[in-house]
Formats: C-alpha cells, structure tokens, sequence
C-alpha cells in the first residue's frame, strides 16, 4: 500500500492542478479546461464538499473532490480523481481511493457513491479496480449524456 496524505486543496496548489488537467484530455472535455480551472471551483462553492490535495512523501499526486453528503441520495460521493498522468496505473488512484474509504467507515458510513460518464471506460475500468460496482445508468438532462452510477461497500 502506497502511503498517502491529504489536506485541503489552496490557491497554491492551482498551478499543479493545472498540470494535471493539461495532461488530462479525457477529464477536459467532461468537465473543464485548464483555463476555466478558476469558475470551475467556483461552480462547486454550493455543494458541502472538499478539493482535496494528496501527496506521497512531499510530492503531490493528485487531487479530489468529496462530499461527505450528497443531497441526491444523502450519501458520500466522489466527484473527482485525477491522478499526475506520470503516476497512473501505478497504484496512487486506488490507494486515494482505499483512503477515502477507510475515513468515511470510520465516521459510520456504509458505502461510497461515484458517477461516471457512460462513455468515459478507462474511467469505469479504474472504478472497477478499485471496488465500485454499477449501481445503475442515468441520463443527465443537463448535460445531454448518460452516466454510470456505481456504489462501493465500505
């Protein structure tokens, strides 16, 4: 197991985000570009949520995005993993993942929620790696597109 620290995400932490996300096509064009990064999290100030930084020793790995309760099912769900392209299917993802999950059994809760969207594969394949299983598919009006709903007992 991959040894793992997290603390709130901070303006300077931005810049490493940023990389990230320039790495990261698949994730630009589901959810935002680097240059949108700013109103991006500003968009989700409304939810009761967390960006989180994860780092291994002193170097950032990734980033998260968590809320302990969701108002659609009053559950846990992750909105966001995002891996530095470097370190991916290296076992960083599903260690954060692991994480994540050993603090909210702690708090009582039984399961972690995640959506995906239904074309997004590697996605649902790290989902699956990492425990979830589909629950069910939605379509999202909003967005025009469908999306996996998967659960994972904790």
């Amino acid at each position: 197991m991959i040894s793992l620290s997290s603390r709130a995400l901070e303006k300077d932490d931005y810049e490493f985000f940023k990389e990230i996300i320039f790495e990261s096509n698949e994730w630009q064009s589901e959810e935002c570009k680097v240059e949108d990064l700013h109103s991006y999290l500003l968009s989700y100030k409304m939810f009761n949520g967390e960006w989180r930084i994860w780092k291994s020793g002193d170097k950032q790995v990734g980033v998260t995005y968590l809320m302990e309760w969701s108002p659609a099912n009053e559950k846990p769900w992750i909105g966001t993993i995002l891996v530095h392209p470097q370190l991916r299917m290296k076992g960083f993802g599903k260690s954060i993942v692991t994480e994540i999950g050993s603090e909210l059994s702690r708090k009582g809760h039984k399961a972690l929620f995640v959506g995906c969207p239904i074309q997004q594969g590697t996605w649902i394949q790290f989902l699956g790696k990492c425990g979830f299983e589909q629950f069910k598919v939605e379509f999202d009006e909003y967005s025009s597109k469908e999306f996996m709903i998967a659960v994972k007992p904790l």
